[in-house]
């Protein structure tokens, strides 16, 4: 099995935006990896991530920022290759489609300059996030477990709004983790 954590920035891509900024938040999730001694590797799991943007804007000519924060519970379905060793360090490329699941969607608004926010509920997000994530990681053996570190792109190819035009999620995770 294995467990990770890590720190995501997230941003839209895609439609009308011209002023979206990334969110950096924590990520984690677990699961399983299978390696065959080709080197070829195989790994599933389910991973908790928000993802979202910082977006600029107005609103009755009174300059606003917004925070969209969408979170999921995503399974990624993933095909890796593990090189051979650089000293301890082995490094890996891993590749593969996830599905996430929306498990809340809100959006606050602030007024530049201003400390009072408004938060609500997003109900204008898709329930599913469909995305290919690359990423390359590094394993290094410590006593009988796998400690790895390693960064992973998400590129989302499903609109994360209902409506059009499409916006699509873009995350950059690094996580560190075990394999035990």
């Amino acid at each position: 099995g294995t467990i990770h954590v890590g720190v995501t920035g997230s941003t839209f891509r895609g439609g009308a935006l011209q002023d979206a900024s990334p969110i950096y938040r924590l990520t984690g999730g677990a699961g399983v990896r299978y390696i065959y001694p080709s080197g070829l590797e195989l790994e599933s799991g389910l991973d908790y991530a928000v993802k979202g943007a910082s977006l600029k804007g107005t609103f009755e000519d009174i300059p606003i920022t917004g925070t969209s924060e969408i979170t999921y519970l995503s399974v990624p379905f993933l095909i890796g290759y593990r090189w051979d060793a650089i000293g301890r360090m082995r490094p890996r490329l891993v590749a593969g489609p996830s599905l996430g699941y929306k498990t809340d969607a809100r959006i606050s608004y602030r007024a530049v300059g201003s400390d009072l926010e408004q938060s609500t509920t997003d109900d204008g997000i898709g329930q599913r996030d469909l995305g290919w994530i690359v990423g390359v990681d590094v394993d290094i053996p410590l006593g009988g477990e796998v400690l790895f570190s390693g960064i992973r792109l998400t590129l989302g190819q499903s609109n994360a709004r209902t409506v059009k035009p499409d916006v699509l999620n873009t995350t950059v995770a690094w996580v560190a983790g075990i394999v035990f």
